[in-house]
């Protein structure tokens, strides 16, 4: 009774927030634009490749057959892919409440998915075509001219830090290396001196 009643009260205070924000299943960081665009565009030249090859297959024989159920497989198995990726990165963590172009973001999002549960049931290419276009679109309203990952610039910073680091211990070395040679040339002058004292 009294986990019911911990369940219900939860619940209650999860449902009194009224609104929801998004946020990183990852940690922040891990994630970034670029990678998952990459990654979607991969899927759509997968879901392309195997439309076009079960166009141009004949299904005549045992291994044109096999490839034909194969590649079924790898298209639906993409337009899967980007489907569960597009929700958890976008619906999940991009896509906030609130903002002027949210319901902009979630119809065009909405149209993406609808489009690659259309190219699961169909072999037509032009349905690759209108995802593809929709998907160009969308990706503008996130996309950041000049993005960097944020990992990325720490990492550059590590390195930027190690070569000062070592400029600074060659720049040390170099001076005390000189100091060294100065002081053993004087060396040598002064014993030269002790040998030939000058004439009187």
């Amino acid at each position: 009774m009294k986990n019911v009643k911990l369940i219900f009260g939860c619940l209650a205070l999860l449902l009194s927030r009224g609104e929801i924000h998004a946020h990183c299943q990852m940690p922040c960081g891990i994630y970034h634009d670029d990678m998952v665009y990459d990654q979607i565009d991969q899927y759509v030249e997968t879901m392309y490749k195997g439309i076009s090859v079960l166009n141009n297959n004949k299904f005549s024989n045992p291994k044109e057959r096999n490839e034909f159920v194969r590649w079924v497989l790898e298209k639906d198995q993409a337009s899967d892919e980007a489907a569960s990726l597009m929700c958890k990165y976008f619906l999940q963590q991009k896509i906030k409440s609130g903002e002027p172009d949210t319901v902009k973001r979630l119809v065009s999002l909405h149209k993406l998915l609808c489009n690659l549960v259309i190219i699961k049931q169909n072999v037509d290419l032009k349905f690759i075509e209108t995802f593809s276009d929709e998907w160009e679109q969308f990706k503008l309203m996130f996309h950041r001219e000049g993005y960097e990952c944020d990992m990325e610039k720490i990492r550059m910073k590590k390195e930027a830090l190690k070569k000062a680091a070592a400029a600074a211990v060659h720049d040390h070395d170099h001076e005390h290396g000189n100091e060294h040679e100065h002081s053993h040339e004087h060396g040598h002058d002064g014993e030269h001196d002790h040998k030939h004292p000058p004439a009187k």
